[in-house]
């Protein structure tokens, strides 16, 4: 299911159903190059995943059609990796220090499509690191690129507050998840055949946009109260 999460009503826009054995993140990508045909009545420009999706072929899908990936790591390792100077980088994909600290997002780099990374000790002029490692007035910098790995190293780092506010919104699909399956009822239909659930699960959703119509305009739409139902008015 592909959702609004910038909705205050936690709409669906596109369902695809799968077989359970399809794997999350193949269906997305099914699920996304159809909607992506339908789909014209807006741009995407963020996709919010959860680590299921976290491959690099999905990173790669959504960067060349200049879609923002959100994605939750599915960490596969807890070692660090090594790179050509005396940084290192964590499974996160943070600059490690020298000394072992996680250095501090600082900035992004548009032009560079580059993020820059600070030393986690030095505020301003002033460095608290008993051995610092750069000679520089506001400490040790370090910068990585987006092309080098897409997954570890994201426009917006998952380090910052703003992914984290951003990411926030993915309960959308859950909450709307939540009121096909218990306010309207979907698991209770036994059907057998994948069309008969499509029907279902699409009258659901036409359901779900109704009531967004409704609650939108409630205050404009108070006046019909008294024409459709004159006893209980």
């Amino acid at each position: 299911m592909i959702n609004a999460c910038d909705s205050p009503y936690d709409l669906p826009l596109y369902p695809l159903l799968n077989p359970a054995s399809c794997h999350d993140s193949v269906s997305f990508v099914v699920g996304w190059a159809a909607f992506s045909q339908r789909f014209n009545l807006g741009a995407v420009d963020k996709m919010l995943l959860d680590a299921a999706h976290d491959a690099e072929a999905i990173y790669h899908l959504l960067d060349q059609q200049q879609v923002e990936p959100f994605i939750d790591l599915n960490k596969r390792t807890k070692k660090n990796s090594e790179t050509a100077g005396d940084i290192q980088i964590s499974p996160e994909g943070v600059p490690i220090c020298p000394i072992g600290k996680k250095m501090k997002p600082n900035g992004y780099d548009c032009t560079r499509n580059r993020q820059k990374w600070r030393c986690p000790l030095a505020c301003g002029t002033k460095n608290t690191c008993e051995i610092p490692c750069s000679t520089a007035k506001y400490g040790r910098t370090y910068h990585t690129h987006n092309k080098d790995n897409l997954r570890l190293f994201p426009k917006t780092s998952r380090e910052t507050e703003k992914w984290k506010t951003i990411y926030k919104r993915r309960t959308s699909i859950e909450r709307s998840n939540k009121r096909e399956k218990i306010e309207y009822h979907l698991e209770a239909g036994n059907h057998r055949s994948t069309m008969m659930w499509t029907v279902r699960l699409f009258g659901i959703m036409m359901c779900q946009h109704m009531d967004a119509w409704y609650a939108h305009r409630k205050e404009e739409l108070a006046f019909l109260k008294s024409h459709i139902f004159p006893s209980a008015a």
